[in-house]
């Protein structure tokens, strides 16, 4: 009685341990290559709402995250996400209208330091600031022209700005050497023709058709310049309270976005698609073999690596451009600033 009892004992404590390890291994899920616990998941307050990223409609440079919605990438990791447009996205962000967006590195830095607390987890893509000047002006660098008027488009901290402060340092020079001055980006090329600034910072969706009629040249574009080309220009994040909060739901998000990025990189095909897909939705009013002339002088998809380099560089550089405070804390700054991700398995998807 005591044999058969301790072995009938045995083989239920067997069993249920067998069932116990089955029931662990049910929870878990891979997606994509991302492996999670589906329970942990699902009572994520993200999991069971809509998710909302920025997007006004006008940019390529920003075009991944809401392309990832409309390629069913968000849902193909079980996530509802919407784009919308708002008028700050940094405003937006931090008073929780949305919970995503994408831009420029070099501008949501200041914002971070002064108190947004936002995080960025992939690079969109690289290049897009470009410093031209009249094809005859005789202008090669900065230094030819010290002391005259720069041109910015998109206001004093915009990306370009701030990147175009960057090439300046890197010439040797200081950023109060010059005068700078804010213009509508439309107005670029008459700025210039006018005599009101000798050189101008803007991006490639702007400039391209002034480089194609020969009326400008660059001095320094980001797509160029040493030490700076591989860096992203674009990078997508979510709010540090998001993240914090839905730690699953916002790797999901990070490889969507990575994906579109990827799949815009992959071929002229896919680039033709991404506008298509933008004119459908937004009305968007780009002519396509200029948007993927323009496209094409990108990398979508940056690796960790070299966002982590344009980190490290940028809130030097900002600092010593006055960006930044002297007294920033920069181990503080990039743990706000900075999560990676192991995106390894989206890179397979595409090899």
């Amino acid at each position: 009685m005591t044999s058969k009892f301790l072995k009938a004992f045995v083989c239920a404590a067997v069993f249920g341990m067998a069932l116990g390890t089955a029931n662990v291994s049910a929870s878990e899920v891979t997606v994509n290559g991302f492996t999670y616990e589906e329970e942990a998941f699902q009572a994520e307050e993200a999991a069971n709402r809509t998710i909302y990223v920025s997007y006004a409609g006008g940019g390529l440079c920003t075009s991944p995250a809401t392309l990832a919605q409309y390629l069913g990438y968000y849902e193909d990791e079980g996530l509802t996400v919407e784009s919308v447009a708002v008028d700050s996205d940094k405003e937006a962000l931090a008073s929780g209208k949305i919970d995503a967006a994408s831009g420029f590195l070099a501008s949501w830095l200041p914002a971070i330091s002064n108190g947004v607390e936002y995080t960025a987890t992939t690079g969109v893509h690289t290049g897009c600031g470009e410093v031209v000047v009249l094809a005859d002006s005789g202008i090669t660098c900065f230094a030819d022209k010290k002391g005259c008027t720069i041109a910015v488009t998109g206001g004093f901290g915009s990306g370009v700005h701030n990147y175009a402060m960057r090439a300046v340092l890197r010439e040797g020079l200081s950023v109060d050497d010059f005068n700078w001055i804010n213009f509508d980006a439309s107005l670029g090329l008459e700025v210039l023709k006018g005599g009101d600034a000798d050189i101008l910072v803007s991006n490639d969706q702007m400039v391209q058709k002034w480089f194609d009629d020969g009326s400008v040249v660059a001095i320094h574009s980001n797509n160029t310049d040493e030490g700076i080309k591989e860096e992203p220009c674009c990078i997508f994040g979510m709010s540090k309270k998001f993240i914090e909060e839905n730690p699953i739901c916002a790797e999901k998000m990070t490889r969507a976005v990575y994906r579109a990025c990827l799949w815009v990189d992959q071929s002229d095909e896919n680039k033709y698609e991404a506008v298509e897909m933008l004119k459908e939705h937004y009305d968007f009013n780009i002519d396509p073999d200029y948007a993927v002339k323009v496209m094409k002088k990108w990398k979508f998809g940056v690796s960790n690596e070299a966002c982590e380099l344009c980190l490290d560089n940028s809130i030097g550089e900002y600092t010593q451009a006055g960006i930044l405070p002297e007294e920033t804390d920069v181990d503080a700054l990039k743990a706000i600033a900075w999560k990676a991700y192991d995106l390894s398995s989206i890179d397979a998807m595409f090899e």
